[in-house]
């Protein structure tokens, strides 16, 4: 821990060297030449960083317009977007009931995906299935795999397909009944008016989670998303009702047979149990608080174990708000961790205030995008604030070479001695930088000298929003891998 990050912030940000505070001075005058000429080397290159690869232009299409959040978004809505066109020109050609009956099935197979690739145990099979990979394994691959964490692509990709095979359900509909002077029956009449109110809630649903909207109005956003998707299930479960009524009536078959034999009825059926099963594990667990200062808490939890990297979420209003936090383990017991608060808003603020002694928790811990480090053989971990508490997820049980810089206002009085400890037997050179004065280091560029010192194959990044995309993009556009969450809908 000799190396000091001093450059351009002044003494009072350098690293804090926690451990060695009382250890005796090293006299500058008993090095050799030759020891001097070194370290004047290792200071020129570790104060620079090299060029970004390629021009603006590229970077913006590599690394911002063609993600893998987007890669994922776009592979499934192509997907779909080819069947819309050939089921649209091979409509005049078919049966009319067959064909709005398979627009129906469609439009539920892309909601149940959607619901699928937000349940916890699949998010955790696919994290677990990417961790296997071993260390051997060429670098583009296991740089592929590590962006398994963008897996919101497939969520938000097959929602939005969902919403337009089901207006082309709706558009069938009212071209049958309207246009083409089908009986104005009760049943042909109710399917019109469920289908409509069905189709501006879906519609409500995507443009609600538009990114700008969805960070300014995060609450807001979270009760449509969760009230909305409800009604919606609610009203696509009336609709396939009335339209199986309707069905049957027309080819006289028993109402229970059609309804068994309807795809759409057992795609709703499955969305249904994974909407309900995380309510099923909905409890209100003891906490035990401990205060590290007036800006940050650590909630202790002793109900149940939690694998490598995992996080969970609580809540103080379930139906309201849910905030998700990633766990440490306690290493004195088998069924203990706690998570680390700090203020960012009002709901944090009062947790802080307030020290609860129960919050609500549902569902089961989830893997977060730290769980992916394992495959490769020297990492760098960023963090700023109480991101430090995933990071010590990662480090404390599982031994990787690693190297840890770590950004905080006065991490000491902070977030206590205990936690700054931790961070120093994870690793015993980790870089502490202390911005109490308000001076921000150059993240890309302090980022970039511990890279290069151990020679990492990727580097993880638990930080803000700005923080992340800067350091990420920093890496990445320099030819490091780099991973950081990407706060997707």
């Amino acid at each position: 821990m000799d190396n000091l990050v001093r450059s351009e912030f002044g003494t009072d940000d350098v690293e804090l060297n926690l451990r060695q505070i009382n250890a005796d001075s090293v006299d500058d005058s008993s090095k050799s030449s030759a020891d001097g000429q070194d370290a004047l080397e290792q200071q020129t290159w570790d104060s620079t960083l090299p060029g970004k690869q390629g021009s603006r232009i590229y970077r913006w299409l590599r690394f911002t317009a063609f993600s893998h959040y987007r890669k994922l978004f776009t592979l499934v809505f192509i997907a779909n977007l080819i069947g819309a066109v050939i089921f649209l020109v091979r409509y005049s050609r078919t049966d009319f009931g067959a064909h709005i009956a398979l627009a129906q099935n469609i439009c539920a197979a892309n909601i149940f995906a959607a619901a699928l690739v937000r349940n916890e145990h699949v998010v955790n099979l696919l994290f677990l299935l990417c961790a296997c990979v071993p260390r051997s394994a060429p670098l583009w691959l296991r740089d592929h795999l590590a962006r398994v964490f963008h897996y919101g692509g497939l969520h938000s990709g097959s929602g939005v397909s969902g919403v337009i095979w089901f207006a082309i359900y709706w558009a069938l509909v009212v071209k049958e009944t309207v246009r083409h002077g089908r009986p104005n029956t009760p049943g042909n009449i109710a399917i019109l008016v469920i289908s409509s109110i069905c189709l501006a809630v879906l519609i409500i649903i995507p443009l609600s989670a538009y990114p700008k909207l969805r960070i300014r109005y995060h609450n807001y956003f979270e009760c449509l998303h969760r009230f909305l998707g409800w009604t919606a299930v609610i009203l696509f479960w009336v609709l396939l009702f009335v339209s199986i009524a309707s069905t049957s009536k027309a080819l006289g078959r028993p109402y229970g047979v059609c309804l068994y034999k309807s795809a759409a009825f057992w795609f709703l059926v499955l969305i249904t149990l994974l909407i309900v099963y995380p309510w099923t594990r909905l409890r209100k667990r003891q906490v035990f608080p401990e205060v590290l200062s007036s800006h940050a808490i650590r909630l202790r939890f002793d109900y149940a174990p939690v694998a490598l990297c995992q996080g969970i979420r609580v809540s103080t209003s379930p139906l309201l708000e849910w905030h998700s936090f990633a766990t440490i383990p306690d290493p004195r017991s088998d069924k203990g961790f706690s998570l680390i608060v700090s203020k960012a808003g009002d709901w944090t603020s009062l947790q802080i205030k307030q020290q609860p002694v129960r919050l609500w928790v549902r569902g089961a811990p989830i893997h977060g995008v730290l769980r992916i480090a394992t495959i490769f053989n020297r990492i760098v971990v960023v963090a700023t604030g109480s991101g430090i508490g995933p990071c010590l997820s990662l480090l404390s049980p599982y031994e990787i070479p690693c190297r840890i810089l770590w950004c905080t206002r006065d991490p000491i009085l902070t977030y206590g001695q205990a936690i700054v400890d931790e961070v120093y037997r994870a690793d015993p050179d980790a870089v502490v930088i202390n911005a109490s004065k308000g001076r921000r280091p150059d993240m890309v560029l302090e980022t970039y000298k511990l890279v290069r010192q151990i020679r990492a194959e990727a580097v993880f990044v638990i930080a803000n929003p700005s923080a992340t995309r800067k350091v990420v993009y920093g890496m990445r556009s320099r030819g490091i891998c780099a991973y950081g969450p990407i706060w997707d809908s």
